[in-house]
């Protein structure tokens, strides 16, 4: 059972068990890089804003992947056949969106806006932006699918996008860990086996190293999947540098302890105990700092520089691992650990650290001066500016990458990438008041010289909508002003014209008034006087007239020869000559009447106007009409009754007129025959026949005449009637026009008003429109509701319209400096024009690479300094501790420092020269900072172990700081060797912030190679001048301890 004890074999068989249990319960590595490696910012950062905006964006665009799917025809433009062969593959993804786990498509064709942002000027290229799920798989397995799916013949296609470039970012990372693991096993081994000439010591180390590897490796990512512990696509690989690299320095220092101890003879066991306590103390010290500088990390905010805090957790199974495990092998195996070696004389003294020591002590001002004449250069010459750009961590041949590289070269630099501003309100933004507010910043944004295109809900294409402006709706309002100033113009023309038309139409109205007033008096003349008697007397003699004749003819045809017709002839004569002279007068009458009542109206009103004109009036067409109507309608309305009785009563008259001039005609006959009678009456027969004919025609015209006169007296007396009321109707009119005529100038003076009105408006109108104050946005509700308009407000509102977004594509890179810088000064051009606006209170935020990257430059300088300092303060307790001083662990710090910056700069002009970069990646400062003070520490902690182990001795502090430096120089240097291999495993992994990263390590290591020697010993000479009886506070104290 004591040997079991003393062989550590219990370690043995506890570390199998915690490693079986370890790599049982180890999760995916791949996939929880992939979903836990993004970069995080702090919620307060803008592109974090911007982002939880977007999250609730609507329209199922939440937890989606941004995935850009590019076509290309190299250099030369997509023929018909091109495009219709893309044009099958978006209608084939729209098709299959399900399968594709697609929730939203934005192609080329699908209106003017898209093609003008998604295909190139030069026609050789076309985008299509896709949302994919995230529920649909990982972005490995989104790429791989839509890769396949995108392949259009004749052009190449790529798919690309951040989370794509993202995800391939962390697989190069993935591929080179497998390489750096490869090669710093290998080199380890080798390194091992020309330190200890033995081949049997290079696999115990790796044992050992690995298993602390495997077992925080396992509690690593357990903590994330479960606790979303700190991780990063760094964690892993500086896990293994860190821990194989100073695992190894540490058995280093173990296994030479070790084997000191075997050459004074001491037993496996005994050896191992000795080892192990001396050793360890100083493995635990190293360690120790080691560890507080990577737990430091755990404070910062950065998530980037908190998922270095893996590696702590790495360094502390570590320890435990070395000084548990490593004994089982050491009291086990013995001296055969070292086989075939024999040369067990322990430590040896580096030559290179006993030079440089010793004249450090012997001339500590002028070395002093030496190192900073040689190095502070280098410090001077460093550069701060540094790459943000993490697409140049991509290797150029992955197709992500090669896509991305395409959209750059053929869009504008910043189209791959474009920058998004969010505005987020507590209202609707649908309204012209705010979208007048988000065009107005837009237009500012689009003025920024760095700026190639911004699109927006009131310019979706990228330039404005014409219509949608106030100088082009003014332009249309002068348009119409400048028509009717033209119409009122001709109008007051006319106006004027019809005045004077008016004069002469009131004057005509007059005479035709005083014509009808003469007629009136005529035909009263004819119903009074002669006539009437004349009328009257015809009409009581007709009867007796007729009487007579049937007289007469009764008389002939009783009658023999002797017949006195003297009375009968005299009388017939008197009357046929009456009845003559009232059929003329009522046939004269009749035609009057009948020309009064055909009178045209339109005739009157073309004399009129004809007047108007010989005047110089020069009436239009259109006004000539107009003025014919206005005569018409008041000259028709009254003289239409008057026109129907003047015909009636016409008609009757020349009927009465027609039937006293065939009485006359009869009478006369009568009285012709009568004349004869007396000379004829030889011829009495005849008579007598022609008697009783005029007897049968009496009876037929008397009657008819008795009737038309009295239809004469009644029709005479109705157009008597009809002609007072068409006097009457005449004077209204005539009244009327004379209204019209007075009142026409000042109708004319009223045109006049409004058109000089209208000319006022107009040159203010087109002075407006030629302002400043015009160049607004005004939607009217009818378009802003309308179909036309619904596009834009899904593309650029959110679903609940209380969120706008502005899409910026910059003329640059969005990735570097310019791009970093501009994204903050144009989020701050935004807010700036909301102030005094209905959106003053609105949150507005920066998103997109840009401003992620401007987040992550403030963020990660910011926590950079802070996360420095406290693991500076970190390792200067720790060293205070070990060295028990206060002055020693400032120069320990100062002499790394002066490594650090001396190494970065070196660094810088290196990668310029080899890998042609102008500047460092912008993490490399930072990792190369905690990897270089954390590792660094620990030599110069060997040394000053080494010096406190030698204050034993009772030697002066120069002596024993050379003695020490000869000694542990070996130790070092072959740690620094083993290191910096470990770091040069990173190099081929081909990313360049890794390689940029190894490259400042190892220039670091190499200058504390060289620096510790001459700095540590020159100011401890400094410190702790040479006097006899001169011994610092820790001599005294082993003093005592020797004493008592």
């Amino acid at each position: 059972m004591g040997k079991f004890v003393k062989n550590h074999v219990g370690s043995l068989i506890a570390w199998i068990a915690i490693v079986v249990i370890a790599l049982f319960m180890m999760p995916n590595i791949n996939t929880l890089t992939r979903e836990h490696a993004t970069i995080t910012l702090p919620k307060d950062s803008q592109s974090q804003i911007a982002n939880s905006i977007q999250k609730k964006w609507g329209y199922g665009q939440g937890n989606t992947y941004q995935v850009v799917a590019v076509f290309n025809n190299g250099n030369h433009k997509m023929s018909a056949s091109d495009k219709q062969n893309v044009q099958d593959v978006v209608n084939k993804l729209k098709n299959n969106k399900q399968k594709y786990g697609i929730k939203s498509i934005t192609a080329p064709n699908d209106n003017s806006a898209t093609k003008a942002q998604l295909i190139s000027k030069d026609k050789t290229t076309q985008l299509v932006q896709i949302m994919v799920s995230k529920k649909h798989g990982t972005v490995k397995k989104i790429n791989h699918e839509l890769t396949t799916a995108v392949k259009a013949h004749g052009v190449k296609s790529y798919i690309t996008g951040s989370d794509i470039l993202n995800d391939d970012f962390s697989a190069a990372i993935q591929e080179g860990i497998k390489k750096t693991e490869v090669i710093s096993i290998i080199f380890i081994f080798i390194v091992l086996v020309l330190v200890f000439r033995s081949p049997i010591v290079p696999l115990v180390s790796l044992l050992s190293v690995g298993v602390s590897f495997l077992t925080s490796l396992s509690i690593v990512t357990n903590l994330v999947e479960k606790f979303n512990f700190p991780f990063s696509n760094f964690t892993q690989v500086f896990m293994v540098i860190v821990l194989f690299g100073i695992g190894t320095d540490y058995n280093i220092l173990l296994y030479n302890q070790f084997k000191d101890e075997l050459s004074r003879g001491l037993s496996n066991w005994e050896a191992t105990r000795r080892a192990r306590k001396e050793a360890g103390k100083t493995i635990l010290y190293s360690g120790s700092s080691v560890l507080i500088g990577f737990s430091a990390l755990g404070l910062a905010k950065f998530s980037i520089y908190q998922s270095a805090i893996g590696v702590a957790v790495g360094v502390a199974v570590l320890l435990i691992v070395l000084l548990t495990l490593n004994p089982f092998f050491m009291a086990t195996m013995g001296k055969k650990m070292f086989w075939p070696s024999k040369n067990f004389d322990g430590e040896g003294q580096s030559k290179l650290w006993h030079r440089l020591s010793s004249n450090a002590t012997i001339h500590p001002i002028i070395s002093l001066a030496i190192v900073l004449i040689l190095l502070m250069p280098f410090y001077f010459m460093f550069n701060s500016k540094l790459n943000y750009d993490d697409t140049d961590e991509i290797s150029n041949s992955v197709a992500s990458k090669q896509g991305f590289l395409v959209v750059q070269d053929h869009f504008s630099k910043g189209t791959a990438e474009p920058s998004t501003i969010y505005i987020k309100s507590n209202h609707r933004l649908d309204n012209e008041k705010d979208l007048k507010a988000i065009d107005e910043i837009t237009r500012k944004l689009q003025q920024d010289p760095s700026v190639k295109t911004v699109a927006s809900v009131t310019q979706p294409g990228g330039t404005k909508v014409k219509k949608l402006y106030v100088t082009n709706q003014l332009g249309t309002v002068n348009s119409g002003l400048k028509s009717a100033q033209t119409g009122l113009g001709k109008l007051s023309t006319g106006s004027s014209q019809m005045t004077t038309g008016l004069n002469q139409l009131s004057a005509g109205s007059q005479q035709l008034v005083n014509g009808v007033s003469q007629l009136t008096s005529e035909l009263n003349s004819q119903l009074s006087g002669s006539n009437a008697s004349q009328i009257a007397q015809l009409e009581s003699g007709l009867p007796q007239i007729n009487s007579g004749i049937q007289q007469l003819n009764t008389a002939l045809q009783n009658s023999g020869t002797s017949v006195d017709t003297s009375a009968l002839t005299s009388e017939l004569t008197n009357v046929g000559s009456q009845a003559k002279v009232i059929g003329n007068n009522l046939t004269q009458a009749g035609n009057t009447l009948s020309g009064l009542s055909s009178t045209d109206t339109s005739g009157a009103a073309s004399q009129i106007i004809s007047t108007a004109n010989s005047n110089g009036a020069n009436l239009t067409a259109q006004q000539q009409a107009i003025l014919s109507q206005v005569i018409s309608a008041a000259m028709t309305q009254q003289s239409q009754t008057l026109e129907n009785k003047l015909t009636s009563v016409a008609n009757n008259i020349k009927a009465a007129g027609s039937a006293d001039q065939s009485l006359a005609s009869s009478m006369q006959s009568v009285s012709g025959s009568a004349s004869s009678l007396q000379s004829m009456l030889s011829q009495l027969t005849t008579l007598k026949s022609q008697v009783s004919e005029l007897a049968t025609a009496s009876n037929t015209a008397l009657p008819g005449a008795a009737t038309a006169l009295k239809q004469l007296t009644n029709g005479l007396t109705q157009v008597q009637s009809a002609l007072g009321s068409s006097q009457t109707g005449l004077t209204q009119i005539n009244t009327g026009i004379n209204k019209l005529a007075s009142e026409s100038p000042q109708m004319t003076t009223g045109i006049n008003k409004v058109n000089s009105g209208l000319g006022e408006g107009g040159s203010y109108l087109k002075g407006l429109s030629n302002s400043a104050a015009s160049d607004t946005y005004y939607v009217p509700k009818s378009i802003l509701h309308g179909k036309s308009y619904k596009p834009a407000v899904k593309t650029y509102l959110s679903e609940d319209k209380k969120s706008a977004k502005i899409t910026i594509v910059l003329n640059t890179n969005p990735s570097d400096s310019v791009a970093t810088n501009k994204a903050r000064s144009l989020a701050n051009l935004a807010r700036k024009n909301l102030k005094g606006t209905d959106l003053k209170n609105a949150t507005v935020a920066m998103g997109g690479q840009s401003s992620t990257l401007a987040d992550t430059k403030s963020i990660a300088s910011q926590d950079f300094i802070r996360t420095a300092a406290i693991m500076l303060i970190g390792i200067t307790l720790a060293l205070i501790f070990v060295t028990r001083s206060l002055l020693q662990p400032l120069y320990i710090i100062g002499t790394l420092m002066l490594a650090y910056m001396t190494s970065l700069s070196i660094t810088h002009w290196l990668v310029k020269l080899v890998m042609g970069k102008d500047m460092l990646a912008w993490n490399t400062p930072f990792f190369s900072f905690i990897m270089l003070i954390a590792l660094g520490v620990d030599y110069s902690i060997f040394l000053m172990m080494k010096y406190r182990e030698f204050g034993r001795d009772n030697m002066m502090p120069s002596k024993r700081m050379v003695k020490s430096a000869s000694i542990i120089g070996t130790v070092v240097i072959s740690a620094a060797i083993i290191l910096s291999g470990t770091f040069a495993a990173l190099i081929p992994s081909g990313v360049p912030t890794l390689i940029e990263v190894a490259m400042a390590v190892i220039i670091g290591l190499v200058i504390l190679v060289f620096i510790i020697p001459v700095i540590i010993p020159s100011t401890i000479r400094l410190t702790y001048p040479v006097k006899s009886g001169f011994q610092d506070a820790e001599e005294k104290e082993d003093q005592k301890h020797r004493n008592k």
